[in-house]
């Protein structure tokens, strides 16, 4: 296959805004390296932040993204089923994530018709689902998620379940990308996922796996959660982190505290309980390098990251392939590159709720 010398994408400008560019087409240079023509991408709301935590003029936004399989470093480890990315070749569908608006990697983002992945974490999607549902799936979902549920010690896990009781574990926003996928692997996992949702979505949650979804406007928010328990709750995921937020998840853990994951900077000032261990997990953690944001997300490399997601791969794989997963709530943002720039826009509006928006590429 003859592949062009160039690749569109979109990248930042001058003051971190996206506009459309060209960069030279990237090649396999590690073993686990896989080149990837990209069909579509997912938008979060990371892409829009990153570059307002650190402006990176000309780095490749975007995390993010679907497409087939073009092309692996010639030592990659496919032909052994331990390396868990056995059935990656040409022509592969998969789901997959980068760090995009990297300060140290700046070609790296998805939002390009060719991206670099690393193989360890690319998903193969299930041929039933559509070209807008393959786009849905989130690859910095069920990473954030994983990366979360480690910070908890809660150790359970599609393929071996923590035995017993499902122990209840609060999500805080169950209604969004990252809540919808946290539903599906606690409960996977042997866990009983409790959310907060708006009323409009109850439906939604519990068809995602909450065992029972309370309404984040009620004023009893955190007596109903607890009421609502099968016992002490000593976990909680908060996917919005904001003073009400943060209120609400320490008020429904149990009288001897707990732990609590943030997706967002928690302010020491909107914590109310010395007894809850609070845990900040960030996603770009997971490729094993430093991470060079300011403040609080600047993160040291941790290879152990890495292998974490690695180890999981398996699990997702699994649950694919079972048709015991699924995505979000697709919105198709039509446009292509214009697509992406107005939909990022639409997140910092806050004007999507439950859905997923996806952009194809090639429009």
């Amino acid at each position: 296959m003859i592949l062009p010398k160039e690749r569109k994408c979109l990248v930042q400008d001058a003051q971190g805004n996206p506009v459309v560019s060209t960069r030279p087409l990237p090649r396999p240079q590690q073993p686990f390296d896989v080149l990837v023509k990209v069909i579509s991408v997912g938008l979060n709301h990371t892409d829009y932040k990153a570059p307002r935590l650190k402006a990176t003029p000309g780095a490749i936004l975007g995390c993010d993204f679907t497409g087939t399989v073009l092309a692996v470093h010639s030592e990659a480890p496919w032909a052994s089923a331990k390396s868990g990315c056995s059935r990656l070749r040409e022509g592969t569908y998969v789901s997959g994530l980068v760090h995009g608006s990297n300060p140290l990697i700046p070609e790296g983002g998805a939002f390009s018709e060719y991206v670099l992945a690393d193989g360890r974490f690319l998903l193969e999607l299930p041929s039933s689902w559509s070209k807008l549902e393959k786009g849905a799936f989130s690859g910095v979902a069920w990473t954030t998620v994983v990366m979360s549920m480690n910070c908890l010690k809660l150790t359970g896990r599609p393929s071996r379940p923590e035995p017993g009781q499902p122990l209840p574990v609060l999500v805080y926003g169950g209604a969004t990308t990252t809540g919808t996928m946290a539903c599906q692997l606690l409960s996977s996992s042997g866990y009983a996922p409790i959310v907060t949702a708006g009323i409009n979505s109850h439906d939604l949650v519990t068809s995602y796996g909450a065992v029972k979804s309370v309404p984040y406007t009620d004023p009893a928010s955190s007596e109903i959660i607890r009421r609502e328990a099968s016992g002490p709750i000593r976990h909680a995921i908060d996917c919005i982190t904001t003073p009400e937020s943060v209120k609400c998840c320490f008020a429904s853990l149990g009288r001897a505290g707990g732990r609590y994951v943030a997706l967002e900077y928690c302010d020491p000032s909107w914590r109310t309980r010395q007894a809850v261990q609070v845990s900040t997990p960030l996603t770009y953690e997971i490729f094993g390098r430093t991470v060079e944001l300011e403040g609080i997300y600047r993160r040291e490399a941790d290879p152990a990251k890495s292998e974490l997601i690695a180890s999981w791969r398996e699990d997702m794989q699994s649950l694919l392939d079972q048709g015991k997963i699924k995505p979000h709530p697709p919105k198709k943002v039509p446009g292509g590159w214009q697509g992406i720039i107005k939909g990022l826009d639409m997140l910092r509006k806050g004007e999507v709720h439950g859905q997923k928006l996806v952009v194809y590429i090639d429009e």
